[in-house]
């Protein structure tokens, strides 16, 4: 004990089971922190991210917390939530412990920011005990369960074919925050061809709206951007493509500056953000630059907040859908600077980007997706707390689930605001022939990894 208080520690991490002893506690300065491998929605702890996969939750929670006490208590420091991998323990152990291996780290930037109060805002709470493993009978069940589940994988992926449509509502995106709101959806006709059309994001004149949004056909499976107007009386003109490039596009997120309209869309193959400047909106456009470069971002979305420029994605190739990262500048040409806390959270319900961030009654709310359950599955508006070169908070106030009463109903992940209209886009499941020998391809590629 004197040699290590001699050591004048920050803190320490407690990898073992055992209970610390509580005059160990106190010799760092912030504490004794552990790693617990879900949020203590499940007691069975042993061994670590199992009894997700074996019970088959969407959700698997991850907490960086300071023991307190004698070590049978604690305080959450930092927590994650990500997408369970159902059907492969080791894959879901290794993802947890690849998404937490940064977190010490994040939380000593916030200590040295001066936010450590804001990072331990939960109560202390009782240390979960931990359980012994499972039995040669729960064994059994679960190598069951996981067969069962990687049939129903590949048979998702020979025989389900996901459609989405874009669809347009007749009210200001902030409607969407009351729970109450049942909007009526005028829905994009549906391409013959079974394309995808979604991602839509538009301008308002008042009476018409001028929708951008992405179209790929399952064969070729590569995205470009179209447009379409929707006239006053409902009716929608003939959609054209305005964007193509080698590489996949589609979230072409559209903004105004300085009498300019801009559009950003996701093209990670290129592993850059991309911006696009209308020379005749919304058919002619011309490549003025790009934000970010060797990045996979996935739905990077552009805002300005109390002066200030703000860019958030998630990141193909770190985290995925579960991780939210955020760069910020002066200018909206830049230089851009990494968030000191990136990824700021890691959240698979409500990280990744969903539409177009807005203002409400003096509160800055960002939709967010839901792909715990499905990709795109639903969308969760987020109340931002706070947001500055140095700190990140938010809460999910609002979710807006898929509809039952329109014909796509299993999944919804965008709402864009458009003047007093809101775009959305919804899925459904459905099976298209001639897709078939590429997703036979795809499905045995899959299964060889």
């Amino acid at each position: 004990m004197t040699r290590l208080r001699e050591l004048n520690l920050d803190f320490a991490l407690d990898f073992g089971t055992c209970l610390v002893p509580e005059e160990l506690l106190t010799i760092p300065r912030f504490g004794v922190w552990s790693f617990r491998n879900d949020d203590g929605t499940r007691n069975l702890a042993s061994p670590d991210c199992f009894w997700q996969v074996y019970c088959g939750d969407h959700v698997t929670g991850v907490v960086l917390e300071r023991l307190t006490g004698t070590g049978e208590s604690v305080t959450p420091i930092w927590k994650g939530y990500l997408k369970t991998i159902r059907g492969s323990y080791s894959r879901n152990l290794d993802q947890a412990l690849s998404a937490c291996a940064s977190w010490p780290a994040q939380a000593c930037i916030r200590i040295r920011n001066g936010g450590v109060e804001s990072s331990t805002v939960d109560r202390a709470v009782a240390r979960p005990g931990s359980s012994r493993g499972p039995s040669n009978l729960q064994m059994l069940v679960f190598l069951v369960k996981t067969l069962k589940r990687r049939i129903e994988t590949v048979y998702r992926l020979l025989f389900r074919y996901t459609s989405w449509n874009v669809g347009i509502v007749q009210a200001p995106i902030s409607a969407f925050l009351t729970s109450s709101f049942k909007p009526t959806i005028r829905w994009l006709p549906q391409s013959r061809k079974g394309h995808i059309q979604a991602d839509p994001f538009g301008r308002s004149d008042g009476h018409r709206v001028t929708v951008l949004f992405e179209r790929l056909d399952h064969l070729h499976r590569k995205g470009m951007i179209c447009a379409v107007q929707v006239e006053d009386d409902a009716s929608f003109g003939e959609p054209k493509v305005v964007m193509e490039l080698p590489v996949h596009m589609s979230y072409p997120f559209l903004f105004e500056h300085a009498g300019e309209t801009y559009c950003v869309p996701e093209t990670n193959q290129a592993r850059e953000i991309s911006i696009y400047r209308a020379l005749e909106f919304p058919t002619r456009w011309i490549k003025v630059g790009h934000l970010l470069d060797n990045v996979r971002a996935i739905d990077a979305t552009v805002f300005q907040h109390d002066n200030r420029w703000w860019l958030t994605f998630t990141d193909r190739e770190k985290g995925g859908d579960a991780n939210l990262y955020v760069w910020h500048a002066s200018d909206l040409w830049g230089p851009w600077e990494a968030h000191p806390l990136n990824p700021v959270k890691t959240d698979i319900r409500s990280a990744r980007p969903g539409g177009t961030p807005f203002e409400y009654e003096g509160q800055l709310y960002r939709p967010a997706q839901d792909c715990s359950k499905t990709g795109g599955g639903k969308i969760v508006l987020n109340r931002v707390g706070r947001l500055s070169t140095t700190e990140f908070q938010e809460e999910p106030v609002a979710v807006v689930e898929p509809y039952a009463d329109t014909p796509y109903q299993n999944g919804l992940h965008t709402l864009s605001a458009a003047g007093d209209f809101t775009l959305i886009d919804a899925k459904r499941f459905r099976f298209f022939p001639s897709g078939l020998l590429r997703n036979i391809v795809q499905g045995f590629r899959k299964l060889k990894r």
